[in-house]
């Protein structure tokens, strides 16, 4: 094994002041920013949840039409 394949290894000290100096590069969003978009993301889900609610109960009932099955006893 050729020397440049090693991975060079590091002390626990050196790691985090690397770790620390990797997170201050980080452009961090702010508070309101995150609070938006979580609620964006909220939003999508339930509009999503209620697209595929509605398209399920409609091919639910088109099959239970065409089968003659279902919603009578």
């Amino acid at each position: 094994m050729a020397a440049e394949d090693k991975k060079q290894s590091v002390g626990p000290v050196t790691f985090v002041r690397q770790v620390r100096a990797e997170g201050n590069k980080v452009t961090w969003t702010s508070r309101q920013e995150t609070i938006a978009a979580t609620i964006m993301v909220i939003v999508m889900s339930i509009l999503i949840a209620l697209y595929l609610f509605s398209v399920d109960a409609v091919i639910g009932w088109l099959v239970s039409m065409i089968t003659g099955l279902g919603g009578q006893s």
